[in-house]
């Protein structure tokens, strides 16, 4: 009787250590795609939108390889134009972190959750609160 409560316990750990790996390991495989900004906050300060500072920001998260992939970054801003992100990214373990390294540039971590169509990347670049809303497009 003990053996075999031993054995079912065992068992249901094992279930359950295998499981938070699968949802971890499909979060990060979410994450790619293309995304479109539907918000982009700054101390809760709303910036984007047609006649405020960032007119649109697309994300488009490639292919990942192990826990890396190429991103290219395309955000329009009202006074200034297009301006292109090409470079890379790389998910944390857990993944619920993401860093973006542009070729040129310094990288930035942001914190990430995805629910169901919907991604939020969250940052703190010098003692400014940002968190941006997209939504999946492709």
């Amino acid at each position: 009787m003990r053996i075999t409560l031993g054995l079912a316990l065992l068992a249901m750990v094992v279930a359950m250590a295998c499981n938070k790996d699968d949802d971890s390991a499909s979060n990060c495989t979410k994450l790619q795609g293309k995304w479109d900004a539907t918000s982009w906050k700054e101390d809760d300060e709303e910036f984007l939108g047609d006649t405020i500072f960032i007119i649109s920001s697309v994300i488009d998260f490639k292919v990942l390889e192990g826990n890396q992939g190429d991103v290219d970054w395309n955000i329009t801003y009202t006074l200034g134009g297009l301006q292109n992100v090409f470079g890379s990214y790389e998910v944390n373990e857990s993944c619920d972190e993401v860093t973006i390294t542009p070729k040129s540039g310094a990288p930035t971590t942001y914190s990430f959750n995805i629910e169901g169509e919907k991604l939020t990347l969250e940052s703190h670049d010098f003692n400014v609160h940002v968190v941006q809303e997209y939504i999946r497009s492709e």
